[in-house]
C-alpha cells in the first residue's frame, strides 16, 4: 500500500483544524525541550503531587467513565484509578529517569536515561481513565510531553483526568503544553499525528485497528495486542481459591480487562465439583441449549468478534437481552463448550462476564486446548494456571506463548501488577510478536526512555599459564622416578628409539611398571596414527603418557590422551574456527573417562610443545592443517633435557632454531602480549640470536645445546600464553602445501612479516588489549636488546631485519621458495588455496596487524621472490610512485 503524502493526510483537516493540531504539538515541544532541564529531584517531587491529586479524583473520574461509555462498574473503576495511581507510583517512586540511572561498576557501563520528546498516545473506552493517570504518570517521571486521542465515547471523561494531572503537575512546576487532549477528534486527526514528524513515538493502548495504524505510520510505536486467556482449573488446584479468583477477575469491572478469563478449562475429575461451586456463589451454568443461543448472539456470526452491545455489561442485562432466563443477581454467565474455533463462537475473547469452561479428560487434552484458546487470538498477552502440581506449571508456562503466566490468581487484576504478583503494575499489556507488538513487557517508564550505554574500554583480563612442573638441564631425565605409575605408554618414533633413546626414559620409570613402547611415524600426526594411539593406551589401560621426540610426536601424545580421557572429543568440531579462545563456539570436553599424566620429553629444540596448549594434526584427504588450542592439551609435565638433541642434524638445529626464533619474536608483538610474556620472549630471542648459530657450527657445544634447548622452551611458555602471529599462518599454509618442515617456512617468511608489522598498517586489528599500535617500538625495542644500530624507531627494526637476514645466511637457509625449486607457475596455481589457508588459521588473530588476503597473497609472492626488505621497499615506492 502506498503511503500517504502530506497533502493527502491533511485533505480532510480544515486549515483551522490544522493549526489547532500544529499548537498542540509546538507546545509540546516546547514543554520536552524545557523538560531536559529538570533534574530527577523536580520529578520526583511533581510526580507525586499527580499520584494525590489522582487518587483524589478517583472516584470522580470513575463516575464520568461509567456514565460516558456506559461500560463497566463504578466501584471497579476506581480501583483501576487507584491501581494506576499508588500502586504504579510504589513502582515508580524510586527509579531513576534523569540523568545516570543505572551503573555497573564490575562492567564499567553506565545507563543514562534521555527522554523521547513527544508522545502521541491512544486510550482505549474500556479502561480510560486509569490509562490516562497511568501513561501521565509514566510521561512526567521520564519528562516526556503527550498528546492523548481518547476512544472518542470516551474522550469527556479522559479530557478530565487529563486536566486533573496537568493542573497538578503545572502547579508543581512542569512545563506549559506537557499534556493535552483531543476532543471532538476523528481518524483524520489520529493520522495527521501519527505521522507528524516532531511526534517522536506512538503509545497505542486499543484495538487492533488502532494498534495497527501505530504501528503503519512509519513511527518507533508501542502497542498492545488481543487477549483471549486460556485458564487451565488442573486437578490439584485449591478449588475454593480458584473459583473464588475467577469470578472475582471475571466480573471485574463487567469483564473489560483485556486479561481477564475466557475459556478454563477443568480437569475431568474435579469438573462436576468446580460447576457447582460456581453455580453455589451466584453463577449461572448455561445448558447446551443456551450455550448455542449465546453463541450467535454475543458473538458477531460473520467477523466472530463480540458483539458491542455485550461489552461491558452485567451478566443479568446481558441474559436478558438475548433471552436467558437467569436469578437478577447473577454475577456471571458460564458456558459449557466442546472445542476451538469457529465453530465454538464463545471459545475467543468476551470483554463481558461470560465465561467458557471445557472438560478436559487428561491432561495433554487440557493443555493442547489451553494452547489452541491462546492461539485463537490471544497469542502473546495471558494466561492463567490453578495448579500445586509445579511440574505441570512449568509445563504450562513452556508451551503457552503468553507474556503474563499468571498462576494461582485472578488473571485480569493478577496481570495489571503489583496487586496479586510482584510484576511491574501497568495498563498496557505488551504481546510481543505473537501479538504483533514491539515487547512483550508489562509497559513500563523504562519504555518511555531511550536508554543510553555509557561503555568504558573494558581490557579483558590476561593469564599465564604453564605446565604445573618443568625439568631443565643435563640429566633432568632422572625426574621421571618420582612420578608413581602402573602402565606407563611411551609415544616416540623410529629414529629416537634406533639411537638408544627410548633406552635411557625407560631406565628411569619406577621398576614394577609395566610399558609399553608407541612407534609412530617420523611425520607430523595423522588421524590414524592418533587412533591406534588411543587404542593402545585403551588396551594397556595407561595412567602415563610419555612423549619422547620433537613437536610432531609431543602433539600426536596430546591428541591420543584428549581421545583417551574424553571418548567422544570430535577432532573436526574442536578444531573449528574462532575469534577468541575464551569466548569460542565448540568448548573441550571436560568430562573424563579415563585419567593420565602426560609428560612430554623434546628430541628438538623449536617446537615448545612440551608447554604449549596447541597440537597441529594433518588432514591428509584436504592437505592443511587442523590446529586444536586448549589448556587442557597442555602436558602435565615437561622434561627439558639437552642429551636428547645432542646428535640433532644441522639442517634440523637450525628448522627448529628459527622455529624458536619466530615463537618468541610473534610472541612479543602480539596483541596478548603482557610484561609476563614479554619477559620470557626477550629472553628466549637473546638467547637464540647469540646461541643458535653456535649449536648450528659446533654440534657439539653442550652449552649452546643446553642453552637452545631451554631458550626453545622459555619462547615456547611466551607464545603459549601470548600465541603467535601471522609468521604462523603463512607457514603453516604453504608448509602444509609443499610439503615443507615448519621450521623452515617460518624461515622464508620472517624478514617479510616483521616489514609488514612494523609498517603503518592499512588495517587495524581490533584489540582492547593494546593502547596503540606498538609493534614497530617493540621491534626498536628487541634491536636495542640485541645490541643492534640505530637512532631511530625506522632505524632499529632496519638493522632487525638484516640481523634476521644475516641469521638465516648463516644457518644455511633457504632464502626463497624459488630456490627450493617450486615452478613459479605451480607456486601461482597454488596461490587461492594458500591465501585462503593462511586467512583461516587462527594463529594471526593475535598478529598486531590485521592481513588482508592481497596482502597475504602480496607476502607470499615476496617469499616465493626472496625480496629482503630494500627491495620490498622499491617495489612499495614504485607501487606509490
Amino acid at each position: 500500500m502506498p503511503t500517504k503524502t502530506l497533502e493527502e493526510k491533511t485533505a480532510k483537516l480544515s486549515p483551522e483544524r490544522i493549526a489547532h493540531l500544529e499548537g498542540l504539538v509546538d507546545n509540546a515541544r516546547a514543554a520536552a525541550s524545557a523538560f531536559l532541564q529538570f533534574t530527577q529531584e523536580d520529578v520526583d517531587r511533581i510526580v507525586k503531587q499527580m499520584v494525590l491529586a489522582g487518587m483524589e479524583h478517583a472516584q470522580k473520574l470513575a463516575q464520568m467513565a461509567v456514565e460516558e461509555t456506559m461500560l463497566g462498574v463504578l466501584e471497579d473503576k476506581v480501583i483501576k484509578n487507584m491501581v494506576a495511581t499508588e500502586f504504579v507510583y510504589n513502582y515508580v517512586k524510586d527509579k531513576r529517569t534523569v540523568g545516570i540511572i543505572r551503573e555497573y561498576p564490575e562492567r564499567r557501563l553506565t545507563e543514562i536515561a534521555e527522554p523521547i520528546g513527544v508522545i502521541f498516545s491512544l486510550i482505549p473506552i474500556t479502561n480510560p481513565t486509569s490509562t490516562v493517570l497511568f501513561k501521565c504518570i509514566m510521561a512526567i517521571k521520564t519528562r516526556n510531553a503527550v498528546i492523548f486521542s481518547p476512544h472518542p465515547r470516551a474522550w469527556r471523561c479522559c479530557k478530565e483526568a487529563v486536566h486533573v494531572m496537568y493542573e497538578a503537575a503545572r502547579k508543581h512546576g512542569a512545563p506549559d503544553g506537557v499534556f493535552a487532549c483531543l476532543e471532538s477528534h476523528n481518524l483524520d486527526d489520529n493520522d495527521y499525528l501519527m505521522h507528524h514528524k516532531y511526534v517522536s513515538m506512538i503509545d497505542a493502548t486499543g484495538g487492533p485497528s488502532a494498534v495497527k495504524a501505530a504501528y503503519s505510520s512509519g513511527k518507533p510505536a508501542l502497542g498492545v495486542g488481543a487477549g483471549n486467556t486460556p485458564v487451565y482449573l488442573e486437578k490439584t488446584a485449591d478449588i475454593n481459591m480458584a473459583v473464588v479468583d475467577i469470578i472475582t477477575s471475571k466480573t471485574f469491572d463487567n469483564g473489560t480487562i483485556c486479561a481477564s478469563e475466557q475459556t478454563v478449562v477443568i480437569d475431568d475429575e474435579i469438573y462436576d465439583t468446580v460447576l457447582k461451586k460456581f453455580s453455589d456463589l451466584g453463577t449461572h451454568i448455561c445448558n447446551e441449549g443456551e450455550t448455542e443461543l449465546l453463541g450467535r448472539t454475543v458473538i458477531d456470526p460473520d467477523t466472530g468478534a463480540m458483539q458491542p452491545m455485550a461489552v461491558g455489561q452485567k451478566a443479568a442485562d446481558i441474559a436478558a437481552a438475548v433471552g436467558i432466563e437467569v436469578q437478577p443477581k447473577t454475577k456471571l454467565i458460564i458456558a459449557p463448550i466442546k472445542g476451538v474455533g469457529p465453530n465454538h463462537p464463545l471459545s475467543v475473547e468476551k470483554l463481558f462476564p461470560v465465561l467458557a469452561v471445557y472438560r478436559a479428560h487428561s491432561t495433554e487434552e487440557a493443555l493442547d486446548v489451553c494452547v489452541a484458546v491462546n492461539r485463537a487470538g490471544g497469542l502473546g498477552h495471558t494466561a492463567v494456571i490453578f495448579s500445586r502440581n509445579d511440574d505441570i506449571i512449568h509445563r504450562f508456562g513452556i508451551l503457552l506463548n503468553a507474556g503474563r503466566l499468571i498462576v494461582n490468581s485472578p488473571g485480569s487484576i493478577g496481570a495489571l501488577g503489583g496487586v496479586y504478583n510482584d510484576m511491574v503494575p501497568t495498563f498496557s499489556f505488551g504481546c510481543g510478536t505473537g501479538g504483533g507488538n514491539s515487547t512483550m513487557d508489562n509497559v513500563n517508564v523504562y519504555h518511555y526512555l531511550n536508554i543510553k550505554r555509557l561503555a568504558r574500554r573494558t581490557p579483558p583480563s590476561m593469564w599465564f599459564r604453564i605446565p604445573n612442573q618443568i625439568y631443565f638441564n643435563p640429566n633432568s631425565i632422572q625426574n621421571l622416578a618420582t612420578f608413581p605409575t602402573r602402565s606407563t605408554v611411551i609415544v616416540t618414533n623410529p629414529p629416537l628409539e634406533q639411537m638408544g633413546h627410548v633406552d635411557i626414559v625407560r631406565r628411569y620409570i619406577p621398576a614394577d611398571t609395566r610399558i609399553h613402547v608407541l612407534v609412530i611415524p617420523d611425520c607430523e600426526p595423522e588421524l590414524k596414527a592418533v587412533m591406534d594411539g588411543v587404542e593402545a593406551l585403551n588396551f594397556y589401560k595407561a595412567d602415563q603418557i610419555i612423549a619422547l621426540g620433537g613437536g610432531s610426536v609431543i602433539d600426536a601424545a596430546k591428541m591420543m590422551k584428549l581421545k583417551y580421557e574424553s571418548p567422544d572429543a570430535n577432532f573436526e568440531e574442536l578444531g573449528s574456527p574462532f575469534l577468541d579462545l575464551r569466548k569460542r563456539v565448540v568448548q573441550f570436553p571436560t568430562e573424563k573417562k579415563h585419567h593420565a599424566r602426560l609428560i612430554a620429553v623434546p628430541t628438538t629444540s623449536g617446537t615448545g610443545s612440551e608447554v604449549t596448549p596447541f597440537a597441529v594434526l594433518f588432514d591428509k584427504a584436504r592437505q592443511r592443517k587442523i590446529t586444536l588450542a586448549d589448556y587442557s592439551l597442555s602436558p602435565d609435565v615437561a622434561i627439558v633435557d639437552p642429551q636428547f638433541v645432542m646428535s640433532m642434524p644441522k639442517g634440523l638445529t637450525a628448522d627448529t632454531g628459527i622455529d624458536c626464533l619466530t615463537h618468541a619474536l610473534e610472541a612479543g608483538v602480539s596483541n596478548y602480549a603482557s610484561p609476563y610474556t614479554d619477559s620470557n620472549a626477550m629472553q628466549a630471542i637473546r638467547l637464540a640470536f647469540k646461541y643458535l648459530p653456535i649449536a648450528y657450527e659446533n654440534p657439539q657445544d653442550e652449552e649452546a645445546r643446553n642453552t637452545m634447548h631451554n631458550a626453545a622452551t622459555i619462547a615456547a611458555i611466551a607464545f603459549s600464553n601470548a600465541s603467535v602471529g601471522l609468521n604462523h599462518a603463512l607457514a603453516h599454509a604453504f608448509g602444509a602445501r609443499f610439503g615443507v618442515p615448519h621450521g623452515r617456512a617460518n624461515a622464508l617468511m620472517l624478514p617479510h612479516v616483521i616489514a609488514f608489522n612494523a609498517a603503518v598498517p592499512q588495517k587495524f586489528m581490533p584489540s582492547p588489549n593494546q593502547q596503540g599500535y606498538v609493534a614497530h617500538k617493540k621491534y626498536a625495542m628487541i634491536a636495542d636488546l640485541l645490541g643492534l644500530p640505530g637512532h631511530t624507531v625506522e632505524e632499529k627494526v632496519a638493522s632487525l631485519i638484516t640481523a634476521v637476514e644475516e641469521l638465516l645466511d648463516r644457518l644455511n637457509l633457504p632464502r626463497s621458495i624459488a630456490s627450493m625449486g617450486i615452478k613459479r607457475e605451480d607456486f601461482e596455481s597454488a596461490m587461492p588455496e594458500l591465501v585462503k589457508a593462511a586467512f583461516e588459521d587462527p594463529s594471526w588473530l593475535s598478529n598486531p596487524r590485521m592481513p588482508l588476503m592481497s596482502e597475504l597473497q602480496e607476502l607470499f609472492l615476496q617469499a616465493y621472490e626472496g625480496s629482503g626488505r630494500k627491495k620490498a621497499e622499491a617495489r612499495e615506492e614504485a607501487t606509490v610512485s
